[in-house]
Protein backbone atom coordinates (compact mmCIF):
# COMPACT_ATOMS: atom_id res chain seq x y z
CA UNK A 1 0.00 0.00 0.00
CA UNK A 2 1.15 3.47 -0.57
CA UNK A 3 3.04 5.39 2.25
CA UNK A 4 2.96 9.11 2.84
CA UNK A 5 3.13 11.20 5.81
CA UNK A 6 0.20 12.93 7.30
CA UNK A 7 -0.16 16.97 6.14
CA UNK A 8 3.78 16.88 4.41
CA UNK A 9 3.09 14.92 1.22
CA UNK A 10 0.99 16.57 -1.88
CA UNK A 11 -0.59 12.78 -2.06
CA UNK A 12 -2.14 13.01 2.03
CA UNK A 13 -3.74 16.43 0.11
CA UNK A 14 -4.91 14.49 -2.88
CA UNK A 15 -6.54 12.22 -0.65
CA UNK A 16 -7.67 14.49 2.01
CA UNK A 17 -9.48 16.84 -0.68
CA UNK A 18 -12.06 14.35 -1.73
CA UNK A 19 -12.97 12.82 1.85
CA UNK A 20 -13.61 16.29 3.20
CA UNK A 21 -15.79 17.11 -0.10
CA UNK A 22 -17.67 13.62 0.75
CA UNK A 23 -17.56 14.34 4.59
CA UNK A 24 -19.58 18.02 3.95
CA UNK A 25 -21.80 16.56 1.04
CA UNK A 26 -23.06 14.09 3.28
CA UNK A 27 -23.04 16.01 6.20
CA UNK A 28 -27.22 15.70 6.67
CA UNK A 29 -27.39 12.23 6.12
CA UNK A 30 -24.92 10.49 9.27
CA UNK A 31 -25.66 6.90 7.89
CA UNK A 32 -23.35 7.48 4.88
CA UNK A 33 -21.24 10.22 6.50
CA UNK A 34 -20.47 8.54 9.82
CA UNK A 35 -19.09 4.93 7.83
CA UNK A 36 -17.49 6.96 5.44
CA UNK A 37 -15.46 9.01 8.19
CA UNK A 38 -14.73 5.48 9.79
CA UNK A 39 -13.65 4.23 6.76
CA UNK A 40 -11.40 7.26 5.00
CA UNK A 41 -9.72 7.07 8.99
CA UNK A 42 -8.65 3.61 8.89
CA UNK A 43 -7.75 3.92 5.62
CA UNK A 44 -5.31 6.41 5.93
CA UNK A 45 -4.06 5.11 9.49
CA UNK A 46 -2.68 2.69 7.06
CA UNK A 47 -0.64 5.25 4.77
CA UNK A 48 1.24 5.89 7.56
CA UNK A 49 4.47 4.81 7.29
CA UNK A 50 5.48 2.06 9.94
CA UNK A 51 1.49 1.42 10.32
CA UNK A 52 0.44 -1.86 9.68
CA UNK A 53 -2.47 -3.25 9.05
CA UNK A 54 -1.95 -6.02 12.19
CA UNK A 55 -1.44 -2.23 14.07
CA UNK A 56 -5.26 -1.59 12.62
CA UNK A 57 -6.25 -4.36 14.24
CA UNK A 58 -4.80 -3.76 17.57
CA UNK A 59 -6.19 -0.97 17.51
CA UNK A 60 -9.62 -1.79 16.74
CA UNK A 61 -9.66 -4.57 19.23
CA UNK A 62 -8.67 -2.61 22.29
CA UNK A 63 -11.17 -0.08 20.98
CA UNK A 64 -13.84 -2.13 20.86
CA UNK A 65 -12.87 -3.57 24.49
CA UNK A 66 -12.64 0.06 25.97
CA UNK A 67 -15.70 0.58 24.23
CA UNK A 68 -17.79 -2.28 25.64
CA UNK A 69 -16.76 -1.55 29.33
CA UNK A 70 -17.47 2.20 28.69
CA UNK A 71 -20.78 1.50 27.37
CA UNK A 72 -21.62 -0.71 30.44
CA UNK A 73 -20.21 2.01 33.45
CA UNK A 74 -21.92 4.18 31.33
CA UNK A 75 -25.66 2.95 31.36
CA UNK A 76 -27.77 3.81 34.09
CA UNK A 77 -29.54 0.53 33.19
CA UNK A 78 -26.86 -1.64 33.81
CA UNK A 79 -27.22 -4.03 36.85
CA UNK A 80 -23.82 -3.11 38.45
CA UNK A 81 -23.45 -2.73 41.57
CA UNK A 82 -20.64 -0.14 42.58
CA UNK A 83 -17.91 -2.19 43.68
CA UNK A 84 -18.65 -4.15 40.47
CA UNK A 85 -18.06 -0.75 38.38
CA UNK A 86 -15.56 0.09 39.97
CA UNK A 87 -13.54 -3.12 39.33
CA UNK A 88 -14.47 -2.81 35.39
CA UNK A 89 -13.38 1.03 35.55
CA UNK A 90 -10.00 -0.57 36.84
CA UNK A 91 -9.66 -3.21 34.19
CA UNK A 92 -10.19 -1.02 31.17
CA UNK A 93 -7.67 1.70 32.56
CA UNK A 94 -5.24 -1.36 33.31
CA UNK A 95 -5.18 -2.68 29.68
CA UNK A 96 -5.33 0.69 28.31
CA UNK A 97 -2.34 1.49 30.53
CA UNK A 98 -0.60 -1.51 29.48
CA UNK A 99 -0.79 -1.11 25.91
CA UNK A 100 0.25 2.30 26.52
CA UNK A 101 3.35 1.24 28.52
CA UNK A 102 4.14 -1.81 25.52
CA UNK A 103 4.73 0.53 23.02
CA UNK A 104 6.03 3.36 24.54
CA UNK A 105 8.61 2.28 26.69
CA UNK A 106 11.57 0.02 25.69
CA UNK A 107 12.00 -1.46 29.44
CA UNK A 108 8.50 -2.81 29.45
CA UNK A 109 9.05 -4.55 25.66
CA UNK A 110 12.70 -5.95 26.74
CA UNK A 111 11.17 -7.49 29.96
CA UNK A 112 7.68 -9.07 27.98
CA UNK A 113 10.33 -10.33 25.34
CA UNK A 114 12.95 -11.19 27.51
CA UNK A 115 15.46 -9.05 25.89
CA UNK A 116 19.02 -9.41 26.57
CA UNK A 117 21.69 -6.68 25.56
CA UNK A 118 24.67 -7.44 25.53
CA UNK A 119 27.61 -5.29 26.55
CA UNK A 120 29.14 -3.87 23.06
CA UNK A 121 25.93 -5.02 21.24
CA UNK A 122 23.51 -2.55 19.48
CA UNK A 123 20.29 -2.37 22.38
CA UNK A 124 16.95 -3.57 20.92
CA UNK A 125 14.50 -1.61 18.95
CA UNK A 126 11.81 -0.23 20.77
CA UNK A 127 8.96 -1.41 18.72
CA UNK A 128 6.48 1.87 18.29
CA UNK A 129 2.64 1.83 17.90
CA UNK A 130 2.18 5.54 16.57
CA UNK A 131 -0.18 7.42 17.89
CA UNK A 132 -0.25 5.08 21.27
CA UNK A 133 0.04 8.32 23.60
CA UNK A 134 -2.98 10.28 22.14
CA UNK A 135 -5.48 7.14 21.28
CA UNK A 136 -4.74 5.93 24.76
CA UNK A 137 -5.36 9.34 26.55
CA UNK A 138 -8.30 9.31 24.56
CA UNK A 139 -9.72 6.30 25.75
CA UNK A 140 -9.02 6.70 29.24
CA UNK A 141 -11.22 9.60 29.27
CA UNK A 142 -14.16 7.55 27.92
CA UNK A 143 -13.72 5.21 30.39
CA UNK A 144 -13.42 7.89 33.16
CA UNK A 145 -16.92 9.58 31.87
CA UNK A 146 -18.29 6.90 31.36
CA UNK A 147 -17.54 5.97 35.48
CA UNK A 148 -18.98 9.27 36.17
CA UNK A 149 -21.98 8.53 33.57
CA UNK A 150 -20.97 11.92 31.79
CA UNK A 151 -21.17 10.60 28.35
CA UNK A 152 -24.09 12.27 26.65
CA UNK A 153 -24.23 9.66 23.50
CA UNK A 154 -22.39 5.98 23.52
CA UNK A 155 -22.52 4.86 20.13
CA UNK A 156 -20.20 2.32 18.41
CA UNK A 157 -19.62 4.50 15.04
CA UNK A 158 -19.10 8.31 17.12
CA UNK A 159 -16.82 6.38 20.03
CA UNK A 160 -14.54 4.62 16.72
CA UNK A 161 -15.19 8.03 14.50
CA UNK A 162 -14.03 9.76 17.86
CA UNK A 163 -10.65 7.40 18.44
CA UNK A 164 -9.66 7.18 14.78
CA UNK A 165 -10.15 11.06 13.56
CA UNK A 166 -7.38 10.63 11.37
CA UNK A 167 -5.93 14.35 11.54
CA UNK A 168 -5.99 14.41 15.23
CA UNK A 169 -4.71 10.95 15.75
CA UNK A 170 -0.26 11.38 15.52
CA UNK A 171 0.02 14.03 17.87
CA UNK A 172 -3.82 15.76 18.95
CA UNK A 173 -5.22 17.73 19.75
CA UNK A 174 -6.51 15.40 22.92
CA UNK A 175 -10.17 16.13 22.47
CA UNK A 176 -13.46 15.27 24.42
CA UNK A 177 -16.12 12.70 23.40
CA UNK A 178 -18.64 15.08 24.05
CA UNK A 179 -17.62 17.65 22.04
CA UNK A 180 -16.72 15.32 19.55
CA UNK A 181 -19.65 13.48 19.20
CA UNK A 182 -21.47 16.91 19.33
CA UNK A 183 -19.69 17.80 16.49
CA UNK A 184 -20.54 15.18 13.66
CA UNK A 185 -23.97 15.28 14.93
CA UNK A 186 -24.63 19.41 14.06
CA UNK A 187 -26.94 19.59 11.71
CA UNK A 188 -25.86 21.77 8.69
CA UNK A 189 -26.02 25.75 8.58
CA UNK A 190 -24.89 28.40 7.03
CA UNK A 191 -20.75 27.58 8.69
CA UNK A 192 -19.86 26.16 5.54
CA UNK A 193 -18.15 29.56 3.72
CA UNK A 194 -16.75 30.19 7.26
CA UNK A 195 -15.42 26.69 7.71
CA UNK A 196 -13.43 26.54 4.85
CA UNK A 197 -12.31 30.01 4.56
CA UNK A 198 -11.23 30.06 8.69
CA UNK A 199 -9.89 25.94 8.17
CA UNK A 200 -7.89 27.03 4.69
CA UNK A 201 -6.55 30.04 6.65
CA UNK A 202 -5.57 27.62 9.40
CA UNK A 203 -3.48 25.19 7.26
CA UNK A 204 -1.84 27.85 5.50
CA UNK A 205 -0.38 29.26 8.79
CA UNK A 206 0.55 25.65 9.99
CA UNK A 207 2.57 25.30 6.49
CA UNK A 208 3.95 28.46 6.93
CA UNK A 209 5.34 27.70 10.38
CA UNK A 210 6.09 24.15 9.50
CA UNK A 211 7.75 24.59 6.32
CA UNK A 212 9.42 28.14 6.77
CA UNK A 213 10.12 29.00 10.18
CA UNK A 214 11.43 25.71 11.18
CA UNK A 215 14.08 25.13 9.03
CA UNK A 216 14.89 28.84 9.43
CA UNK A 217 15.22 27.64 13.29
CA UNK A 218 16.81 24.35 12.89
CA UNK A 219 20.55 24.79 12.16
CA UNK A 220 20.33 26.82 15.79
CA UNK A 221 19.41 23.97 17.88
CA UNK A 222 21.48 22.28 20.24
CA UNK A 223 21.07 19.19 18.78
CA UNK A 224 22.20 20.41 15.46
CA UNK A 225 25.22 22.38 16.33
CA UNK A 226 28.13 20.50 15.45
CA UNK A 227 30.46 21.76 18.10
CA UNK A 228 31.47 19.06 20.84
CA UNK A 229 28.98 19.40 23.73
CA UNK A 230 32.47 19.53 25.92
CA UNK A 231 33.09 22.55 23.83
CA UNK A 232 30.51 25.05 24.11
CA UNK A 233 30.00 28.16 25.66
CA UNK A 234 26.93 29.16 27.68
CA UNK A 235 26.02 31.91 24.98
CA UNK A 236 26.15 28.92 22.32
CA UNK A 237 24.11 26.71 24.75
CA UNK A 238 21.66 29.13 25.73
CA UNK A 239 21.58 30.70 22.00
CA UNK A 240 20.64 26.67 20.83
CA UNK A 241 17.98 26.06 24.15
CA UNK A 242 16.22 29.23 22.76
CA UNK A 243 15.99 27.93 19.40
CA UNK A 244 14.43 24.72 20.47
CA UNK A 245 11.96 26.15 22.53
CA UNK A 246 10.79 28.53 19.37
CA UNK A 247 11.30 25.28 17.23
CA UNK A 248 9.31 23.23 19.40
CA UNK A 249 6.40 26.00 19.46
CA UNK A 250 6.29 26.78 15.56
CA UNK A 251 6.82 22.81 14.64
CA UNK A 252 4.38 21.20 17.20
CA UNK A 253 1.68 24.47 17.08
CA UNK A 254 2.15 24.59 13.22
CA UNK A 255 1.10 20.34 13.13
CA UNK A 256 -1.78 21.49 15.64
CA UNK A 257 -2.99 24.32 12.79
CA UNK A 258 -2.84 21.59 10.09
CA UNK A 259 -4.38 19.07 12.27
CA UNK A 260 -7.28 21.80 13.09
CA UNK A 261 -7.76 23.47 9.67
CA UNK A 262 -8.11 20.13 8.42
CA UNK A 263 -10.50 19.05 10.64
CA UNK A 264 -12.69 22.62 10.31
CA UNK A 265 -12.96 22.03 6.47
CA UNK A 266 -14.40 18.72 7.15
CA UNK A 267 -16.70 20.75 9.47
CA UNK A 268 -15.41 19.52 12.51
CA UNK A 269 -13.99 21.37 15.41
CA UNK A 270 -11.39 20.49 16.61
CA UNK A 271 -9.92 22.48 20.66
CA UNK A 272 -7.24 24.29 20.28
CA UNK A 273 -4.00 23.66 21.53
CA UNK A 274 -1.48 27.00 21.85
CA UNK A 275 -2.16 30.57 23.21
CA UNK A 276 0.84 32.43 22.70
CA UNK A 277 2.54 30.88 25.52
CA UNK A 278 5.69 32.72 25.48
CA UNK A 279 4.00 35.94 25.83
CA UNK A 280 2.35 34.44 29.28
CA UNK A 281 3.55 36.34 32.22
CA UNK A 282 4.12 33.20 34.79
CA UNK A 283 5.17 29.22 34.47
CA UNK A 284 1.50 28.22 34.95
CA UNK A 285 -0.34 30.59 32.48
CA UNK A 286 2.13 29.30 29.86
CA UNK A 287 1.54 25.45 30.71
CA UNK A 288 -2.29 26.76 30.48
CA UNK A 289 -1.65 27.45 27.01
CA UNK A 290 1.21 25.24 25.46
CA UNK A 291 -0.39 21.74 24.19
CA UNK A 292 -3.34 23.12 25.88
CA UNK A 293 -5.21 19.77 25.36
CA UNK A 294 -2.84 17.43 27.04
CA UNK A 295 -2.85 20.07 30.08
CA UNK A 296 -6.21 19.90 30.46
CA UNK A 297 -6.21 16.39 30.21
CA UNK A 298 -3.49 16.24 32.85
CA UNK A 299 -5.42 18.54 34.88
CA UNK A 300 -8.49 16.36 35.02
CA UNK A 301 -7.48 13.40 35.06
CA UNK A 302 -3.87 13.41 37.05
CA UNK A 303 -4.12 16.63 39.37
CA UNK A 304 -7.90 17.24 40.54
CA UNK A 305 -8.37 13.15 41.46
CA UNK A 306 -5.39 13.34 43.36
CA UNK A 307 -5.88 16.63 45.38
CA UNK A 308 -9.56 15.65 45.85
CA UNK A 309 -8.50 11.88 46.83
CA UNK A 310 -5.96 13.78 49.81
CA UNK A 311 -7.75 16.67 50.69
CA UNK A 312 -9.75 15.33 53.69
CA UNK A 313 -7.13 14.17 55.49
CA UNK A 314 -6.20 16.07 58.37
CA UNK A 315 -2.62 17.22 57.36
CA UNK A 316 -3.36 18.33 53.90
CA UNK A 317 -6.34 19.74 54.79
CA UNK A 318 -4.37 22.08 57.26
CA UNK A 319 -1.83 22.49 54.57
CA UNK A 320 -3.61 23.66 51.32
CA UNK A 321 -0.41 24.90 49.48
CA UNK A 322 1.59 22.19 50.12
CA UNK A 323 -1.40 19.80 48.73
CA UNK A 324 -1.47 22.17 46.02
CA UNK A 325 2.19 21.70 44.79
CA UNK A 326 2.39 17.99 45.63
CA UNK A 327 -0.43 17.49 43.26
CA UNK A 328 0.89 19.47 40.77
CA UNK A 329 4.78 18.09 41.06
CA UNK A 330 3.28 14.81 40.77
CA UNK A 331 1.18 15.53 37.37
CA UNK A 332 4.83 17.12 36.25
CA UNK A 333 6.45 13.81 37.06
CA UNK A 334 3.86 12.13 35.13
CA UNK A 335 3.80 14.52 32.50
CA UNK A 336 7.69 14.01 31.96
CA UNK A 337 7.09 10.27 32.06
CA UNK A 338 4.35 10.40 29.29
CA UNK A 339 6.52 12.22 26.70
CA UNK A 340 9.43 9.80 27.51
CA UNK A 341 10.91 6.60 29.78
CA UNK A 342 14.40 8.53 30.34
CA UNK A 343 15.83 10.02 33.57
CA UNK A 344 16.06 13.35 32.12
CA UNK A 345 12.45 13.06 31.21
CA UNK A 346 11.78 12.41 35.05
CA UNK A 347 14.16 15.41 35.58
CA UNK A 348 12.32 18.25 33.20
CA UNK A 349 9.08 17.29 34.98
CA UNK A 350 10.92 17.92 38.77
CA UNK A 351 11.68 20.62 36.76
CA UNK A 352 7.93 22.09 35.93
CA UNK A 353 6.75 20.95 38.70
CA UNK A 354 9.24 22.83 41.74
CA UNK A 355 8.79 25.96 39.03
CA UNK A 356 5.07 25.87 39.73
CA UNK A 357 5.16 25.34 43.18
CA UNK A 358 7.71 28.16 43.60
CA UNK A 359 5.44 30.24 41.92
CA UNK A 360 2.52 29.25 43.78
CA UNK A 361 4.47 30.26 47.12
CA UNK A 362 5.06 33.17 45.90
CA UNK A 363 1.83 34.63 44.47
CA UNK A 364 0.50 34.42 48.21
CA UNK A 365 3.15 35.76 49.70
CA UNK A 366 2.91 38.53 47.10
CA UNK A 367 -0.78 39.02 47.96
CA UNK A 368 0.09 40.23 51.44
CA UNK A 369 2.86 42.99 50.40
CA UNK A 370 0.74 45.78 51.96
CA UNK A 371 2.82 48.26 50.33
CA UNK A 372 0.65 49.94 47.25
CA UNK A 373 3.65 51.31 45.19
CA UNK A 374 4.83 47.57 45.09
CA UNK A 375 1.17 46.33 44.62
CA UNK A 376 0.35 48.96 41.84
CA UNK A 377 3.70 47.58 40.20
CA UNK A 378 2.03 43.96 40.75
CA UNK A 379 -0.75 45.19 38.59
CA UNK A 380 1.62 46.88 35.91
CA UNK A 381 2.42 46.14 32.24
CA UNK A 382 5.85 46.44 33.13
CA UNK A 383 5.30 44.01 35.61
CA UNK A 384 3.61 41.26 33.01
CA UNK A 385 7.03 42.20 30.60
CA UNK A 386 8.94 41.29 33.12
CA UNK A 387 7.16 38.35 34.45
CA UNK A 388 7.05 37.28 30.20
CA UNK A 389 10.67 37.69 30.10
CA UNK A 390 11.40 35.55 33.14
CA UNK A 391 9.27 32.62 32.12
CA UNK A 392 10.46 32.56 28.72
CA UNK A 393 13.66 31.51 29.86
CA UNK A 394 12.58 29.66 32.63
CA UNK A 395 11.27 27.36 30.06
CA UNK A 396 14.07 27.53 27.22
CA UNK A 397 16.56 26.51 29.80
CA UNK A 398 14.95 23.95 30.82
CA UNK A 399 14.78 21.76 27.49
CA UNK A 400 17.96 20.75 28.48
CA UNK A 401 16.62 18.28 30.76
CA UNK A 402 14.25 17.37 27.43
CA UNK A 403 16.56 17.28 24.69
CA UNK A 404 19.47 15.55 26.62
CA UNK A 405 20.00 12.14 28.08
CA UNK A 406 22.17 12.19 31.43
CA UNK A 407 25.31 10.86 29.77
CA UNK A 408 25.08 14.50 27.52
CA UNK A 409 24.12 16.45 30.82
CA UNK A 410 27.01 15.05 32.53
CA UNK A 411 29.67 16.24 29.40
CA UNK A 412 28.16 19.95 29.91
CA UNK A 413 28.28 20.02 33.31
CA UNK A 414 31.33 18.37 33.51
CA UNK A 415 32.87 21.00 30.80
CA UNK A 416 31.24 24.42 32.70
CA UNK A 417 32.78 22.88 36.25
CA UNK A 418 36.18 22.82 34.56
CA UNK A 419 36.11 26.16 33.12
CA UNK A 420 35.44 27.78 36.53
Amino acid sequence: MLKFNFFYSIVFWLAFIPIALLSRLFISKPRIRFPLLLASSSLLLLAIPHFTFINLLALWSISLFAFLIGKQLNDPAASLSPSRRKIFLLLGLILVLAFLAIFKYQIVQDLLLLRRSAKGMTPAVLIRFIGVSYFSFKMIHVLVESYRRKIDRMDLLDYFNYILFFPSFISGPINRYNHFSSQIHAQPGTTTGQDLKMGAERIVHGMFKKFVLVPILFPFILDSQAQNLGELSLAKLLLGLYAYALYFYFDFSGYSDLAIGSARVMGIELPENFNNPFLKRNIRELWANWHMSLTGWLVDYIYWPLVRKLRNRDYFRGHPIFLSNLGMFITFIICGMWHGETTNFLIWGAYHGIGISVLTIYQRKKRAVRSQFVQSYFRSRASGIVGSIVTFNFFAVGLVFFVMDLSKLKIIASSFLARL
